[in-house]
């Protein structure tokens, strides 16, 4: 589950063991972890977000970074910090021809499904790098899939996300922390977690002010950990089983404090809530009307870096895995307080 902690710049990106020298050092975060092998056929929506090849070299196994979900046959949905700042080159936002989208595979190395050239990507304006609040992103294929889409959960299904409902979660990410499983599952991977109140994930021996119940929401188990969103697994979906295999998005995996930690759940974007929903399904009609990013080259949205807020900028820092990404962290907190 894009765990990048409670963490600026949550980029999450594996380890990319034969990626070229600018991009090697980076690593796509959250996996599975205590899940089990799953099919395209069972979750047609899931997409596996990898760097085009003629930036990044590998497998596709190799290049994978995040996840994302079919929302339309021609636009995925994934985290903000996904796409801002994963540039392979220069770190900078990820350019439409950065990215590819696989849709319709089981085991990334294998040749079913299509890979999808992208044309466009974005992320909802208000996304804060820093607290993770709004964690939402958007690739446009360059042609249609035709997989099948996933729903967004509609405000009034409520219900489905209720304390103790059960959310199945999928990726190929981190089977493990250490170890074997570390660098992810060439096989797709599903798991059961069950949602966490929000005033048990707002507390102060959970997240406290770091969980923002209007924009995120918590799955796991509290007590024993175990299974859980991973390194690798970000921008991936936590989908709400409604009945004879239909499914309704609910969550995009975001953060996290490690991952499979008893008393630290995974964190997931509210996608179906009441504030967000409405702001998706805007930036989807913007984005079907103007697939296209402007003729500079530049993907839109482009803004200022959000305001530091936290008591202390640099504890998000702290949580990030990857060395690199936490010496950028603490870099970008000094600038963006005058230091």
């Amino acid at each position: 589950m894009g765990r990048i902690g409670v963490a600026l710049l949550a980029c999450l990106v594996l380890a990319l063991l034969t990626a070229v020298p600018t991009a090697d050092a980076q690593s796509p975060e959250p996996r599975v972890i205590g899940g089990s092998d799953a099919t395209a056929s069972q979750y047609p929506w899931q997409a596996a977000v990898v760097w085009d090849p003629a930036k990044v070299g590998g497998n596709d196994f190799d290049r994978q970074f995040c996840g994302g979900s079919l929302i339309t046959p021609t636009i995925v949905i994934t985290a903000a910090h996904c796409v801002y700042n994963t540039d392979p080159e220069d770190d900078s936002q990820l350019d439409a021809d950065d990215v590819d989208v696989i849709l319709g595979r089981t085991t990334l190395t294998g040749s079913d499904g299509v890979e999808h050239n992208v044309s466009a990507t974005a992320y909802q304006s208000n996304f804060n790098p820093i607290t993770l609040q709004n964690d939402v992103g958007y690739l446009v294929l360059a042609t249609s899939s035709a997989q099948t889409p996933i729903q967004i959960a509609s405000v009034n299904e409520a219900a489905l996300w209720d304390p103790d409902s059960l959310e199945e979660v999928t990726g190929w990410g981190a089977t493990a922390v250490a170890g074997q499983g570390r660098f992810g599952s060439d096989t797709l991977q599903a798991a059961t977690v069950p949602i966490v109140a929000d005033s048990t994930c707002g507390s102060v021996l959970v997240y406290g002010s770091e969980f923002d119940d209007e924009t995120m929401v918590c799955a796991g188990d509290m007590a024993n950990g175990g299974v859980d969103t991973c390194f690798g697994d970000s921008g991936g979906p936590m989908q709400a089983p409604v009945g004879d295999g239909i499914y309704r998005l609910v969550g995009i995996t975001s953060w996290g404090d490690g991952c499979a930690q008893a008393g630290k759940p995974g964190v997931y974007t509210r996608v179906a809530g009441s504030v967000l929903s409405p702001a998706i399904q805007s930036k989807i009609e913007e984005l079907q009307a103007n697939p296209r990013p402007p003729s500079s080259g530049v993907n839109q949205p482009v803004q200022a870096q959000p305001t530091l807020t936290p008591r202390d900028p640099f504890a998000k820092c702290r949580k990030l895995k990857n060395k690199r990404k936490r010496k950028r962290c603490n870099k970008k907190v000094r600038l963006a307080l005058g230091l």
